[in-house]
């Protein structure tokens, strides 16, 4: 019974990201992206590809030798738009699991990039139903302690995913927000 009870909490944790006393937002958490998700399995053609390896290559924390061989790409909706969910797998991960992560929105017939600068390094990532200008709002996790992770809110501002909110989360699904400051 007392296992019933951990993995019940554990379940309503994952799915839900404090916001503030008594609001909690539904996320839909995605599983990792898995070896088969590849660049023609998302069916981009080679001048898409293109267009979107120019893009990691200038927002990436390092280059590998091959782009195709280390990210994986996931065709999802971001609400209102077709969106691509990439994230490393080798090169561009930390010992913790965390890994760079990127969301693309299709625009004006173009692959556009959903973060000013460097992509987030995180260990879990998902949407909630809630959309900013059409674009639903993206959620990751990172691994900092055994103990805790840090969850932050991205909301689209203009024209790519701004942090909104932070928080560092106990595995007993304690959540503190922190100061936007404090996010990384």
């Amino acid at each position: 019974m007392r296992l019933r009870i951990v993995v019940v909490l554990i379940a309503f944790t994952a799915a839900t990201f404090a916001q503030g006393p008594g609001k909690t937002a539904q996320i839909e958490w995605l599983k990792d992206l898995r070896e088969t998700e590849t660049w023609s399995a998302a069916k981009l053609t080679p001048g898409e590809q293109k267009e979107i390896i120019d893009q990691l290559e200038s927002t990436s924390f390092d280059t590998p030798e091959s782009w195709q061989n280390e990210v994986r790409v996931r065709r999802i909706s971001l609400g209102e738009t077709e969106g691509l969910l990439i994230r490393g797998t080798k090169l561009l991960c930390g010992a913790t699991g965390n890994c760079e992560t990127w969301v693309f929105r299709r625009f004006a017939g173009k692959w556009l990039n959903l973060f000013d600068g460097e992509a987030p390094i995180v260990s879990g990532f998902g949407f909630s139903s809630e959309a900013t200008g059409g674009i639903r709002d993206f959620y990751v996790s990172s691994e900092i302690s055994a103990g805790k992770e840090a969850q932050i809110q991205y909301k689209l501002g203009g024209r790519v995913y701004r942090q909104s909110e932070c928080y560092e989360v106990a595995r007993d699904g304690a959540a503190e927000k922190v100061k936007k400051a404090a996010c990384k």
